[in-house]
């Protein structure tokens, strides 16, 4: 939206106050086709979480 971009449910994020606060502050995220999220901090470096792996049995 601030961008011109279109408002709809497929391009929004319900955030918490605190991660909210860090979009405004330069942090960038982005919905992947598949689902997922990815985020960015201000100078651009990707923010990764590692994936959780099943328990060895």
């Amino acid at each position: 939206w601030l961008d011109g971009g279109e408002t709809n449910l497929a391009n929004s994020a319900l955030l918490c106050e605190r991660h909210h606060t860090k979009v405004h502050h330069g942090f960038r995220v982005e919905r992947r086709p598949d689902g997922r999220w990815r985020t960015w901090r201000p100078d651009g470096t990707e923010i990764s979480v590692p994936r959780h792996l099943a328990p060895a049995a």
